[in-house]
């Protein structure tokens, strides 16, 4: 699971991946099917155009698009997700600041073009945007999109967001303001991933469903994996299904281990709290031992023995079962030989391959604790302890772990 931001919200570090993965897309020729000419051409043309912007289709094709833009991405650069352009929760004026100048300073220090800024047009040159883009407003436009939010039916939804979504394309202005062209514009991704996260954060809103059309439209020219069918909307229907989620907030999270008491800027000062927040400990395979983690907010004197059940602080736990062996790949063991179970057919159930590998990551979901609490000031302390069976404090160094995150949604 990967997570799309705002793209105000980037690190440096993460900014300079989607700037290096993006010029690379550039510099490939028309003929690769990551390049950025192939995959803008899609849009617009030439020599097709394949987008839906009507119904079925304008938000399961876009989304089928943004993945295949994102997948080009992410093989010149794997850790890179396709951030989004908000303009569509408050006052704002003019694209982001990292969409703004021509050029910027790179990681060895020079100043380069700025790939952000404009894209290769498909007959030469570069995009452009009207020239007063920096004072445009479009805060009119936010409300409009929220107002299309409280809409119960699927198209008319769909239908207000993709009028909104055109007087965004209209406003940003130069190639932006055309199908033909509007793809070309390196902006057009950050837009139409705000799309997409109106839309996921609406189903979640509104679960159920697509309707019959939208599900079995065609989504060309997107086909399915190893398969000579395209995509319809059915396989475009969850970002849950296809690895990606919306992270809402500008949220930056010091890295901490067990037993680290930590100060979070908790984002409740927001107007739209939190859908969720989870502190995650990563981990690839089960401890040698087991032991369980527990978050507790605002208590930071939390030990082995600090009291669970009736306690405000305790905001959650989940154990690691364990593995029997200090394996630090978790490989699992091939079996002499096939057990004598059955598949279902009359088949021998075939032994566990050598060397698979498993993930072993504890979710702990602390947003009822944090909503109950409701610090004024948006800061909370988080403390994660870990005890074994008997309640016994077992110290950070006796896990095997590859950190602590929190993912708020």
């Amino acid at each position: 699971m990967h997570y799309r931001k705002n793209i105000n919200c980037l690190s440096a570090d993460e900014l300079h991946d989607l700037r290096e993965a993006l010029a690379a897309m550039y510099a490939l020729p028309a003929s690769d099917p990551d390049s950025f000419a192939t995959l803008a051409s899609f849009h617009g043309g030439p020599p097709m155009t394949y987008c839906a912007h009507g119904a079925p289709g304008f938000f399961t094709w876009h989304r089928a698009y943004l993945m295949a833009f994102e997948g080009a991405l992410r093989s010149v650069g794997c850790h890179v997700t396709l951030p989004y352009w908000n303009w569509s929760s408050g006052p704002t004026t003019g694209v982001p600041a990292a969409c703004r100048q021509p050029t910027y300073v790179n990681r060895a220090g020079a100043t380069v073009a700025n790939p952000l800024y404009s894209g290769p047009r498909a007959g030469g040159g570069q995009t452009s945007r009207r020239a007063n883009i920096d004072t445009t407003a479009f805060d009119d436009l936010a409300t409009s999109a929220q107002a299309a939010m409280t809409e119960a039916d699927f198209a008319s939804f769909q239908n207000q967001i993709n009028g909104v979504h055109g007087s965004v394309h209209v406003r940003t202005g130069g190639d932006m303001g055309g199908v033909p062209t509007a793809a070309y514009d390196p902006i057009f991704f950050l837009h139409h991933a705000n799309i997409d996260r109106l839309w996921a954060d609406w189903q979640a809103a509104h679960p159920g469903p697509l309707p019959a059309a939208e599900a079995a439209f065609e989504l060309q020219p997107f086909p399915r994996p190893f398969n000579n069918q395209w995509q319809t909307g059915a396989d475009v229907e969850s970002t849950v299904a296809l690895g990606y989620r919306y992270r809402r907030f500008c949220f930056r999270f010091p890295p901490f281990k067990l037993w680290e008491v930590v100060a979070i800027d908790w984002p409740f000062r927001e107007a739209i709290v939190p859908q969720s927040v989870r502190v995650v400990v990563k981990a690839h395979h089960m401890q040698p031992t087991p032991v369980e983690i527990r978050a507790f907010l605002d208590q930071p004197d939390a030990g082995g023995r600090t009291a669970t059940i009736g306690n405000p602080s305790f905001a959650g736990a989940g154990a690691f079962f364990g593995h029997g062996s200090p394996d630090p790949h978790g490989e699992k063991p091939a079996a002499a030989a096939a057990t004598t179970g059955h598949a279902g057919h009359g088949e021998p159930r075939p032994a566990p391959p050598r060397g698979i590998k498993e993930r072993f990551d504890l979710e702990l979901n602390i947003t009822a604790a944090l909503r109950a609490r409701k610090p004024q000031d948006g800061k909370v302390a988080l403390k994660l302890v870990a005890v074994d069976g008997d309640g016994n404090e077992v110290p950070a160094d006796a896990l095997i772990l590859e950190g602590v995150s929190v993912e708020v949604e």
